[in-house]
This record gives structure tokens, sequence and C-alpha cells, in this order.
């Protein structure tokens, strides 16, 4: 299908907003006023047959925006007459609205890679301080983006979006474990084991889905009078971006 004749300039402004790259392909001649018009081929990461009418080109789309262009009827501009001229109803105003609504959709789904886990490394038992301290997962096995500090132990949101978190942690049978997990000083989730004299060790863990805003911080308290294992690799913290919001 063909597009109808309109304003040239109008397609070359959507186009060069859109950072395309044109090829004058070839002219067709016009029968009804003598003159020539242009075939007009727009190229972006794609392989499109040279002179060939909007809709029966074989693109590759590697490229989000080529599929955007594509959609608004940008991909191949053709001028061809078929009888008199007659005014396009093409609004260009309109159609670079619904580009760019299109494209911020694409960018939410662009997702930053952001990811971390840490281990405790502070060697034997740890805790059973007179205060609740904030939690520093020194030894980092992953930082993906990063959003947590393993000096402070604090993971810091660097977009606003859906996150999930995780923590464990490992203690023997005469010690309270008790770990809080905060969102900017509120407990979002919690894991309390109270001492035990049936089995020689404990283990424990939980998660929850956030949805932050860029800048909310996320990390661990240790409850005073409480203590966990703080070797190896069985007191963990963990949280990965989901998606944008």
């Amino acid at each position: 299908m063909e597009l109808c004749t309109f304003n040239c300039i109008k397609c070359l402004h959507i186009i060069s907003i859109l950072n395309l790259e044109l090829v004058f392909a070839g002219r067709k001649h016009n029968d009804w006023t003598g003159e020539p018009h242009p075939t007009v081929t727009i190229y972006r990461s794609s392989r499109i047959k040279a002179g060939s009418p909007c809709g029966t080109s074989v693109a590759d789309m590697t490229s989000p925006m080529l599929l955007l262009t594509f959609i608004s009827g940008l991909t191949v501009v053709h001028y061809a007459v078929a009888g008199p001229y007659e005014p396009c109803p093409f609004d260009p105003c309109i159609v670079l609205k619904e580009i760019n609504a299109l494209k911020e959709a694409l960018e939410a789904r662009d997702v930053p890679k952001v990811a971390f886990s840490a281990r405790l490394a502070k060697g034997g038992v740890y805790g059973n301080f007179q205060d609740d301290i904030t939690l520093t997962f020194n030894a980092v096995i992953t930082n993906f983006g990063n959003a947590y500090n393993p000096t402070t132990g604090m993971f810091t949101a660097p977009v606003k979006g859906l996150y999930y978190f995780t923590y464990f942690a490992h203690g023997g049978r005469t010690g309270r474990i008790r770990l809080q997990l905060k969102k900017d000083g509120t407990m979002v989730a919690d894991i309390h084991i109270h001492p035990s004299q049936s089995n020689s060790a404990d283990n424990a863990g939980n998660a929850v889905f956030l949805e932050l805003e860029q800048g909310n911080q996320v990390y661990l308290t240790l409850v005073a009078n409480s203590a966990i294992w703080g070797q190896g690799f069985a007191t963990t913290f963990s949280g990965v971006l989901l998606s944008k919001s």
C-alpha cells in the first residue's frame, strides 16, 4: 500500500527528529503534474530494498525505533500518483505524539541491570549488642549497578520500580536470631528464632517484593540481644530490580 502525496517538508521534519538516515533511491515520474517525485527509503539498522513501495519491503528490525517508525507508516515513504492530487490527511503532530508515547513505553521496559548479593564475613558468632545495629554484609558476591554499599549495608534504589529482596541467617541453638528488613526505617519483613535445646543450629530466611521510589533505602537490622553466625556463606542479603515503574 502506498501513502498519498503530501508535503515532503513535514515528512523530513519527522524523520530528522527520529534521527533516521534517508537514502534517495531513485525518482519516479508524476504523470499528473509532469514533475518527478523522489522515492525515499528510510534506514535504521535495517535492510530495505531501494525504491520498494511502503509495506512491501522486507526489513531486519533490529532496533525498537525501527519498529516504531514501521508501525507509524514511516519506514518507507514512497511518492506515487494514482490520479489528481488530493490533500493527504496525514498529521505529523499526531504521529509524533504516538511515537513519543511508544518510545516512552519501550524505555520503561528497558530495565537496567540492578542486582546484588552479599554475605557476612565477621568471623564466628556476631551480635548480642545492647542496641539494634545495621548489618553490613561486607563480602560482596555480586553488585550489578553498584546500588548496594557494603560499608554502610544500605541498598539505595537507583530507579523507581518493583524490587525483590531475600535474606538468610544461620545461628546456634542457644542464641536468639532476630533480623528485620527495613525500608527507610520501617520494618517490612522479619525473622525471629527463639533459643532451643532440641537442635544444634537454626537457619531462617524471608523475602519480600517492594515498590521503591528512586533513593529509597533498604537494609537489615540485627535486633539487640540477638546474634547470627558471621562467617561462611549461610548469612546473606540479596536484591534485584524486576521492573521499572
